[in-house]
């Protein structure tokens, strides 16, 4: 008995200890990772903005359904192999340039923009940058974002799989990261 309420008290400190140091992290950052990738532009743009066609290429993700468009532009839910359902939408398009995407929850532990940038690198590659500008409202996200995932793990994992879809085995480089208190804006952003 009494080494189950050691056990007990040890894993609520470790609870309570991931809140506290989660709380001292700051809830926003912005990240930048580029790849150089072997198709054109236009190429590279169809994959990325066709949101339907994401399951088939991303981890991790079981199912993409369409939503209604939010101010003229597309939205959709990514449906996590896990079931957890969140919803995307776009800002801006501007093919095959630019794409700036958002979370569009409300009541999410998050709040983010990824921009994604396209640049011809000869006749047939592109260079496709994203920065993502995330505030993170929740301790304990931040504290697994900093400590286990990396601010750049996700879109690490989209641009590894990005490359597979084109057959390469390009690698993202990672160009900034900025971390600092206050919110990075959301939809609007």
């Amino acid at each position: 008995m009494i080494a189950l309420l050691i056990v007990i008290g040890f894993l609520l400190l470790a609870v309570a200890a991931l809140f506290l140091l989660g709380m001292r992290l700051p809830k926003t950052h912005q990240a930048a990772s580029r790849i150089r990738l072997p198709a054109r532009p236009e190429r590279v743009w169809e994959i990325i903005s066709d949101f339907g066609g994401f399951p088939h290429w991303r981890p991790g993700l079981a199912a993409v359904e369409r939503a209604p468009d939010i101010e003229g532009l597309p939205s959709w839910y990514e449906v996590c192999a896990g079931g957890a359902k969140v919803r995307f939408r776009v800002l801006e398009a501007s093919p095959p340039r630019r794409l700036v995407t958002a979370l569009a929850g409300e009541h999410l532990p998050l709040r983010g923009v990824w921009v994604y940038e396209l640049e011809a690198d000869g006749e047939e590659a592109t260079v496709l940058t994203i920065t993502e500008r995330d505030s993170i409202f929740h301790p304990a996200f931040r504290f697994f974002v900093r400590y286990v995932l990396s601010y750049h793990g996700v879109m690490d994992v989209f641009l590894l799989a990005l490359a597979g879809v084109l057959d390469s085995d390009a690698k993202p480089e990672h160009l900034s990261l900025r971390i600092e208190d206050g919110d990075a804006g959301g939809a609007g952003a």
